[in-house]
């Protein structure tokens, strides 16, 4: 079943892993995300395969890496009527 994730959660989805963790084996685990960034949705196992890094040591390395795979800004990817907290406003 797949479960959607909102730009805001990405944090609390990518501490579900267990760390550190192979970028392979996290793509896996990941492969049932739909990550909902603005008005576009993407497969988070898909975007954590196109990473540069072959494994991750912490939740705030794999999000660095993703959202450099984004190639946004932060500013621009929180989900419209959020503050930079992500909280809804």
């Amino acid at each position: 079943m797949t479960r959607r994730v909102e730009y805001a959660q990405l944090e609390a989805a990518l501490d579900d892993l267990t760390y550190p963790v192979l970028r392979h084996d996290a793509a896996a685990d990941l492969d049932d995300v739909t990550l909902v960034v603005a008005e576009d949705e993407t497969n988070l196992g898909a975007l954590v395969s196109e990473t540069d890094s072959d494994a991750f040591r912490t939740p705030e390395d794999l999000l660095l890496e993703l959202e450099d795979a984004l190639g946004v800004a932060v500013e621009e990817v929180r989900a419209p009527g959020t503050d930079t907290d992500g909280n809804e406003r």
